[in-house]
Parts: structure tokens; C-alpha cells; sequence
């Protein structure tokens, strides 16, 4: 199962590993030019939204406390707090979705994958089964989220990886 997404979202993860060394710690509570997105929320964004496909799958949460900070509709005015390292939340992402894509590529239950999804925030939208949110999560989601990333690092200065 996901035998297009999986692979999608490797890639998506090899750009995110030459992105995210020219993200400064000290940028990560400050809102970025265009989209408004700070670091920390967008990482801490994916990573939690890794940990909800994960659960969709039968897995677990690992940071329950990052679905009202983080979560789908939360809102990216989150105060400074040392706690929330760039370790941190990249070690999160990174193991959220490689547990996610562990977990997607060993689903053989379809009934489950066919089942509504059940998030609000896809209500009214043509995502309404499991199966399509995990093929949303792996690809179109975290690209969209990885250029807000990336655009951060470009405001900072940064020139073109590519």
C-alpha cells in the first residue's frame, strides 16, 4: 500500500534534511516574511500531523500535548519556549514519519483505509477516507509546509539549494 506516497515523501525528507541545517534556533519563534509561519510551528506542525497519520494507522501519539499547539487549525502565536529546541521538533518529524511510512507500507487492512478519516478540519473536502488522508500526509501536506520551511531559510539569507 502507498507504493507512489511512500517513496514521494522519502524525497520530500532528503530536501528537508538540506533545508533544515540553515534554520537558526534563534529564528525558530520568528514569524517568517509572506506566509507568517514561524520555524517552530510548521516543524512542530508536521511532526504532530506525522503522529495523527500514525494514529489513523493504529499507532500512537507520542507528544499529545502538541495537538492544541500544533495541531490542524491551531494558531501559530506560540510563546517563546526553550523547551521546543530545533532538535526537538526535527527529531519528531523525522520519527513521526518514519513511523508513519512504516506503518502505511505494512497496512493491508483495507476496510480500515477505506473508512472515513473523522477530522474535522477535512470535513466538506474531497480527502474522506483514512487511505486518502495518509496519501495527503505523505505528499501534498508535507510539501506545502516544507516550502513555508524553506522560505524560511531563504528570508534568512540563505542562496538557492538548487
Amino acid at each position: 500500500m502507498f507504493e507512489r506516497e511512500i517513496p514521494i515523501n522519502q524525497f520530500q525528507l532528503e530536501y528537508f534534511d538540506k533545508v533544515i541545517p540553515d534554520i537558526a534556533e534563534s529564528s525558530m519563534f520568528s514569524p517568517a516574511p509572506g506566509h507568517g509561519h514561524t520555524p517552530v510551528w510548521i516543524l512542530g506542525h508536521l511532526a504532530i500531523c506525522g503522529e495523527l497519520g500514525q494514529k489513523l494507522l493504529g499507532g500512537s501519539i507520542s507528544h499529545p500535548d502538541w495537538i492544541e499547539r500544533f495541531g490542524p487549525r491551531s494558531v501559530d502565536d506560540i510563546a517563546r519556549d526553550d523547551s521546543l529546541t530545533l532538535a526537538l521538533v526535527t527529531n519528531a518529524l523525522r520519527d513521526g514519519y518514519r513511523e508513519l511510512c512504516n506503518l502505511a507500507a505494512s497496512t493491508t487492512d483495507q476496510a480500515a483505509l477505506d473508512r472515513p478519516h473523522g477530522m474535522p478540519s477535512l470535513t466538506d473536502t474531497p480527502i474522506v477516507t483514512v487511505a486518502d488522508t495518509i496519501a495527503l500526509l505523505l505528499t501534498n501536506h508535507f510539501a506545502f509546509h516544507l516550502s513555508q520551511l524553506s522560505s524560511c531559510r531563504r528570508s534568512a539569507g540563505m542562496p538557492p539549494l538548487f
